[in-house]
């Protein structure tokens, strides 16, 4: 009677929990545009500051909180233990730094949502919706530039939150974020002119990290459906090319590589990952101290490791507060916010937490994949407008049922060798 009953309580679940499912949907749609439409009121309404985006965030994550907040000890746990962390941290820096604290709970709480709330075929319509809207605005700000600055005046925006100096002139001439003209012109189809689309994200680098988490669960969903993998990576491709998002493509196409690889990736190798990077760019810096650096892909590198070569054991720690620049180095920033230790509780928790089935790891390994590579030049990672679908999406492809062990074994092979990717690249190479 208790089995039965407890059964149809499950089989009800779904439908109970439908219009919570559609809110947490409706909340990562909100946070891939909040900022879009606080330009718009800056632009024609009235002046919307810092404290405005502030709250926006607060209460985007904490409505997402408030979704998975009961009956739930594994996020208690987490929460209490990052929390207790910063605490810590806040202890030995002399102030609690909401910033850090906030970067930190986007991950937690969205793959939290997903899990309890999403699916991948929620994950799936969540995508197409949210591409399309980053399409259509794009289109109309790269056909109707002039017009649509009347509405969305980005450079305007920036200035009134405090993120641009307010004594800054706008470089581009364009009232478009800085990055919104390529000077030196762009790399995918030139002729279209140096104008890169920002579209909801204002700015184009949150569109080629966007344009690579689309591109990437497409193709994991859609792998052996081929014809319809490519009708639905035409629009994101076409983001990418609006948005001259030469770097954003390159970690999407690597999703071709990471995907069938995946089963022989083990956890060790992932776990010891960005620490070998962290390694490796150190000892860039150390050797190229001096050497002036550009804006290129190469140049970037080249900066991060000398932020990251500049460091002390004290701020590797987040013992103590830094306070110049180290936005251009992702990995600089995340251990002079979040220190080396929990670091490596974060990272550790990602990678080794069990995995209920193949796809869920092979997705798991490509985030990996994406942190690795967009940490190496910038912290847009924590950046909400691209990290709620993000971990969102981390969230989904975990609730799937346990159709397979996924832990990989003792020599880094997967030992359930999968069934879809794998036996069709078995197939291919035949």
């Amino acid at each position: 009677m208790t089995v039965a009953a407890g059964e149809a309580s499950q089989l009800a679940e779904p439908a109970k929990a439908a219009p919570a499912a559609l809110f947490a949907a409706a909340l990562v749609v909100a946070s891939l545009c909040f900022n879009f439409v606080l330009c718009f009121v800056n632009t024609k309404l009235f002046s919307v500051n810092a404290g405005l985006v502030m709250g926006a965030e607060v209460m985007l994550i904490g409505s997402a909180l408030l979704l998975v907040l009961r009956d739930n000890p594994p996020l208690y746990a987490v929460l209490a233990a990052y929390l207790s962390y910063s605490v810590f941290l806040a202890s030995m820096q002399g102030a609690f730094d909401m910033k850090s604290v906030r970067d930190v709970l986007i991950p937690i709480v969205f793959v939290f949502v997903g899990r309890r709330l999403g699916d991948p075929a929620m994950g799936d319509r969540l995508v197409a919706i949210c591409v399309w809207i980053v399409l259509l605005v794009g289109l109309c700000e790269f056909f109707f530039l002039t017009q649509y600055l009347k509405f969305i005046d980005i450079f305007a925006y920036y200035v009134s939150r405090g993120t641009v100096n307010a004594a800054a002139s706008d470089t581009t001439g364009t009232h478009l974020f800085a990055s919104g003209i390529r000077p030196e012109g762009r790399s995918l189809l030139p002729f279209l002119g140096d104008h890169r689309v920002s579209s909801v994200f204002l700015e184009p680098v949150s569109v080629g990290n966007f344009g690579a988490i689309a591109f990437s669960w497409t193709v994991l969903r859609n792998f052996r459906r081929p014809l319809a993998m490519l009708a639905k990576l035409l629009p994101v491709v076409a983001i990418f090319v609006l948005a001259d998002a030469r770097f954003g493509l390159m970690v999407s196409l690597s999703c071709f590589v990471v995907f069938p690889a995946a089963k022989y990736i083990g956890r060790v190798p992932m776990l010891l990952a960005p620490f070998f990077a962290l390694w490796l760019l150190a000892i860039v810096g150390i050797l190229n101290e001096n050497t002036p650096w550009d804006n290129g892909l190469g140049g970037r590198l080249l900066v991060s490791g000398q932020m990251l070569s500049g460091l002390d054991l004290s701020e590797v720690l987040a013992f103590v507060p830094v306070t110049r620049f180290v936005s251009d180095s992702g990995y600089t920033y995340l251990l002079t916010k979040t220190g080396l230790i929990g670091v490596v509780g974060l990272w550790g928790l990602f990678v080794l937490y069990p995995a209920k089935n193949d796809e869920e790891w092979r997705f798991r390994v490509f985030v990996a994949v994406y942190i690795l590579a967009l940490l190496t030049i910038s912290n847009s990672l924590y950046s909400l407008k691209t990290a709620g679908l993000l971990w969102y999406l981390v969230g989904c492809v975990a609730s799937q049922p346990a159709l397979r062990a996924a832990a990989p074994d003792g020599a880094g092979r997967r030992a359930d060798a999968p069934a879809s990717w794998g036996a069709h690249f078995s197939h291919q190479g035949r």
